[in-house]
């Protein structure tokens, strides 16, 4: 292993960055893990050589503050939703373009050089990109690759694992819906697991002949399945077999601006629907090169019994609880 560096992973209490801020613990790596509430953060607290440090990273002087001192910085943060706008709204243009350009301009500044930024599957495979959050995940490439910067691109497909919010969120319909229309029912995806990411973003910062400096990948699994498929896989692991059946554009649209009026963060939104118009799935792209990939038809089924069905230790306490 190369010497201890200090990382600061932005987007580290999420999905994603807990499993990096794992194999960097893991390694001896110094992180620093900037957030916006300390509670949202906790989760990190076992973890050995992680600084939870309450930030407002859009804050320019405290991002300088942050990048100071620092070896490698690692991009995770990414919403998947916004208001409508042209070329895209709101939340994707503060979070996808301006705040990489900032980080990039404070990075910079303060003499930090190596950057990994995370970016998407799909970016760069139709100009322009039909949804706004494509769009605007492109223009934030475009913002680092322009930088001064050692970067390298990392662009997932979509991301699974045990905490995922996507085969859970499809068993947990499963189990309540007889019945699933679905939008882009025939997308296909090459969904690649937290791990192996996490494997990626290590081998990026543990490169020591930086190979990886100024080069683009894909994070794929070897798997590739269509959403429908993917619906039936979660809801056969939690005992259900609900009809699953696609749905047209319109109607598809109109399902997902019901969703978007609902309270909370929505199920899908009408650009979560553009994107589907692009396969999610490695096309000319260069793959990372890991060594072995966990396949999604192996682990998921196991994990999502896991999370959804009562465990037979649930089922000996409740009768045990009825004999009482």
């Amino acid at each position: 292993m190369s010497k201890i560096k200090n990382v600061l992973v932005i987007g580290g209490s999420g999905f994603i960055g807990q499993a990096v801020c794992n194999q960097l613990a893991q390694a001896g790596h110094r992180i620093t893990v900037p957030t916006r509430r300390y509670e949202k953060a906790k989760h990190l607290l076992p973890l050995p050589t992680c600084q939870i440090v309450e930030a407002n990273i859009h804050d320019r002087a405290t991002l300088g503050r942050l990048v100071t001192g620092q070896d490698v910085v690692v991009n995770l943060l990414g919403v998947l939703h916004s208001k409508p706008g042209k070329p895209y709204g709101q939340n994707f243009r503060v979070n996808h373009v301006e705040f990489p350009k900032a980080l990039c301009a404070a990075m910079s500044k303060h003499g930090v050089k190596r950057i990994i930024h995370i970016s998407a599957l799909g970016v760069g495979v139709q100009n322009p990109a039909p949804s706004m959050y494509l769009r605007s995940k492109t223009d934030g490439e475009t913002v680092v690759k322009d930088s001064s910067l050692a970067w390298t691109m990392l662009r997932p497909s979509v991301v699974f694992g045990r905490d995922d919010n996507f085969l859970n969120t499809f068993a947990k319909l499963a189990k309540l819906l007889p019945v699933i229309p679905l939008a882009g029912a025939d997308a296909r995806f090459q969904p690649v697991s937290v791990g192996d990411v996490a494997k990626a973003v290590m081998a990026c910062i543990e490169d020591p002949g930086k190979e990886t400096v100024h080069n683009t990948y894909d994070l794929v699994g070897t798997e590739i399945f269509t959403l429908k498929e993917l619906v039936q896989l979660s809801a056969r692991a939690v005992g259900k077999n609900p009809l699953v059946f696609g749905i047209p554009d319109a109607a598809a649209k109109l399902q997902a601006f019901l969703m978007e009026l609902a309270p909370g963060e929505p199920l899908m939104s009408r650009d979560n629907v553009d994107s589907m118009k692009i396969d999610n799935i490695r096309t000319s792209g260069r793959p990372f090169p890991l060594p072995n990939h966990e396949c999604l038809s192996v682990v998921a089924h196991e994990y999502l019994r896991a999370k959804h069905l009562p465990s037979d230790l649930d089922e000996f306490r409740t009768r045990a609880h009825r004999r009482d």
